[in-house]
């Protein structure tokens, strides 16, 4: 029913809309983040999707964090590794993300951390923009679509790497 009011792009853009209107959190858009990781920026990464979702794929570099991870846990975990860098969250479509952003935002930033985003759009987004994604074997064309509606939200693409 959604498929046929809404094309894929559009389904994602409205879906995005009402995410932003949820979790008023900073976001990063998906050729952002693209040109800061060519630029070599200090980022870091959290993928906050499950870990079969991240193992299907995830943006090169990606740290999977457990959606439940409390605030205080994750800063004990990963306090080191945030200092004086950019941290990104993302998940499908950034909806687990915004949440997780919105819980640990404040931590974060007491740690020292230089800027903290969710990508906008998610993992989707970044894939539909032709941005790359790997798994354990490497870059791959292969996306998780975490449930049917979110799903079609991606746009295959056309090739197919071996």
């Amino acid at each position: 029913m959604f498929g046929n009011i809404i094309d894929k792009q559009g389904a994602l853009d409205v879906t995005e809309s009402m995410i932003e209107k949820s979790y008023p959190v900073p976001l990063l858009s998906a050729d952002e983040l693209a040109r800061r990781l060519k630029n070599k920026e200090k980022i870091i990464l959290f993928d906050t999707r499950t870990a079969e979702e991240y193992a299907k794929s995830h943006i090169d570099g990606a740290v999977l964090l457990l959606q439940e991870t409390p605030a205080d846990d994750f800063i004990r975990e990963h306090g080191e590794l945030i200092r004086e860098k950019t941290v990104v969250f993302y998940c499908s479509v950034g909806q687990r993300s915004s949440n997780y952003l919105n819980r640990v935002y404040k931590a974060c930033k007491a740690e020292g951390a230089k800027e903290c985003y969710n990508l906008r759009g998610g993992i989707f987004r970044w894939y539909n923009q032709g941005h790359p994604v790997v798994n354990e074997n490497g870059e791959t064309d292969d996306i998780h679509g975490y449930n049917p509606l979110w799903g079609m939200m991606i746009e295959k693409r056309n090739t197919s790497r071996q």
